[in-house]
């Protein structure tokens, strides 16, 4: 794998993951009878079928019906984004043909034999090439013929991606890549010290949320309950905390609707059901929000929130007496709302560089009592910008915008702020993009340029002593494209002298590639080892 990944990891102060050896692959594990494995810059692994998309990322091109006279069963290929290589190498589990399409017409390679036989997708003529693999699980090369313009197609019955070390520890993945997405992570440590982790996605029943325990400080992770599923009405944009030694869930309901609460006694592995304002129905409507920290000050609990109104977000704060029964409707109130989705006659800039949200709010708590809600700045122009609303009392939520628009890398993807008293810093991991990475295209989706708001490839750790003076501190993970990896919406908490979080993350992995940055195909943990001192 030609990118490289840096990570601080469990127990290890660094990490780099370097490229793939050129061996011949006698020192890996075999092949399985039957399969091929790939190896490249960004392989994906798709099915080759009629009115299927044939590159990732490409909506343009598909395979028309001449793929059906190819092969007598069913292919999977490997390839790359358009105008990559595609495959570099591959090794076989088992004697036999291999077949690699190729836009050259006359491709001369050794031991290739043309099929004499082409198909078109599109505009372009592809040729089929024979290989016969004669050496079971060493690695051959694929031709890279002079004159290509497009990503060459491998085609076996069932491929996979060599060398897809994934960052950190995998939590959870997508049952079908590509199909489904992992989203709503969370995290929190528990009054017994096990870790417990959330997210949705995971499940082909994809219904609810699902849960993750620890026992032994994230080394590994295993189902909390075994349908996997919380059957506690919240399926969305959710967050987990322990409040008064109960473990408890806040979030929406299906299609966004209203905003519940529930309790878990165990630990987790039973919850209370939200039936009406009495137990968990705490308001009704279309809502927004995501993994935001609650915050007790003032003896009361905070959470950020939005109103979602026909795409239109407005931001408020909802805060109930932290001693109060938190499952009534009765013992929360709620701010006013500011706007939230930039109304289309009222311009907010920074830099002079368009604001089109201000969501996913952080409560946030300063040493002198004083309370803010500080937003994401969503735009596709910059990541440098972040909301900082005043939170005045219980019902009142302030903010003057742009002059309440601050500086703070990565503020236009999802963040999560927390106060350190030991450092005396507020600390967060964000997204900043790094220069020149805006504007990367490639000939599909991202053709006009990747924006701002969905460069995600770069998780760093920033503090602030102020809250609006912030300093990039330490790079925790990185990879040079931004458009299949994305390290974001990153849930964490202090244990100790480390910082330990859960990441909604998007990368590749041995069965290919994710749709994009944004959608992600793993739920992964890590920790920050003396994050004060590195």
């Amino acid at each position: 794998m030609k990118n490289t990944i840096r990570f601080i990891l469990l127990f290890f102060a660094g990490w780099v993951l370097s490229s793939c050896s050129k061996d011949d692959g006698a020192g890996e594990t075999p092949v399985a009878a039957g399969a091929i494995e790939v190896r490249g810059t960004l392989v994906d692994i798709r099915s080759a079928t009629v009115g299927e998309k044939v590159f990732p990322q490409n909506d343009d091109y598909l395979f028309q019906s001449d793929v059906e006279a190819l092969f007598e069963t069913p292919q999977s290929y490997a390839v790359g984004l358009m105008e990559s290589r595609g495959a570099e190498a591959f090794r076989c589990g088992s004697t036999g043909p291999v077949y690699l399409a190729t836009d050259c017409a006359d491709m001369r390679a050794e031991g290739w034999t043309s099929r004499k036989t082409s198909f078109r997708i599109g505009e372009i003529d592809y040729y089929l090439y024979a290989y016969n693999c004669t050496t079971p699980n060493r690695w051959i090369d694929i031709p890279d013929p002079a004159g290509r313009k497009y990503s060459t197609l491998l085609f076996a019955p069932k491929l996979s991606v060599a060398g897809t070390s994934i960052p950190g520890t995998v939590i959870a993945q997508v049952p079908v890549l590509r199909q489904y997405a992992i989203n709503n992570v969370c995290m929190t440590i528990l009054p017994n010290g096990e870790y417990i982790a959330a997210c949705t996605g995971s499940t082909v029943e994809n219904q609810g949320v699902s849960l993750f325990v620890s026992s032994d400080r994230g080394r590994s992770w295993k189902v909390l309950s075994q349908n996997n599923l919380t059957t506690n009405g919240i399926a969305n944009y959710c967050n987990i905390f322990v409040h008064d030694g109960a473990l408890y869930m806040m979030g929406v309901g299906q299609n966004r609707q209203n905003v519940l609460i529930t309790r878990s006694e165990d630990n987790g592995r039973t919850w209370t059901l939200p039936q009406d304002e009495e137990n968990g129905i705490l308001m009704r409507g279309a809502f927004h929000s995501s993994s935001v920290p609650m915050v007790v000050s003032g003896g009361r609990i905070w959470r950020g929130m939005e109103t979602y109104d026909n795409d239109v977000k407005t931001a408020f704060v909802l805060s109930a007496p932290a001693d109060a029964d938190l499952l009534k409707a009765s013992s929360w109130t709620a701010t006013n709302t500011i706007p939230g989705t930039t109304p289309v006659n009222e311009s907010w800039e920074f830099d002079g560089k368009r604001i089109s949200e201000l969501i996913e709010g952080n409560v946030v708590v300063t040493p002198d009592g004083k309370l803010y809600n500080i937003l994401r700045a969503s735009s596709s122009y910059t990541s440098l910008a972040a909301g900082m609303a005043t939170i005045a009392d219980e019902k009142t939520l302030e903010i003057t915008a742009p002059d309440d628009l601050i500086r703070f890398p990565g503020g236009g993807k999802k963040f999560t702020i927390r106060y350190d008293e030991q450092s005396r810093r507020y600390w967060a991991l964000t997204n900043p993009a790094s220069d020149n990475v805006a504007g990367m295209s490639h000939n599909g989706i991202y053709a006009s340029g990747i924006t701002e708001n969905l460069v995600r490839n770069r998780l760093v750790l920033c503090y602030s002593t102020d809250l609006t003076t912030w300093i990039q501190y330490k790079e925790i993970v990185s990879d040079p494209d931004p458009f299949f990896h994305g390290f974001q919406y990153v849930d964490w908490m202090f244990d100790g002298e480390d910082i330990v979080a859960v990441c909604r993350m998007a990368c590749p992995e041995s069965r290919g590639l994710p749709v994009r940055q944004h959608d992600a195909n793993f739920m992964t943990f890590f920790r920050i080892e003396h994050f004060r001192t590195l």
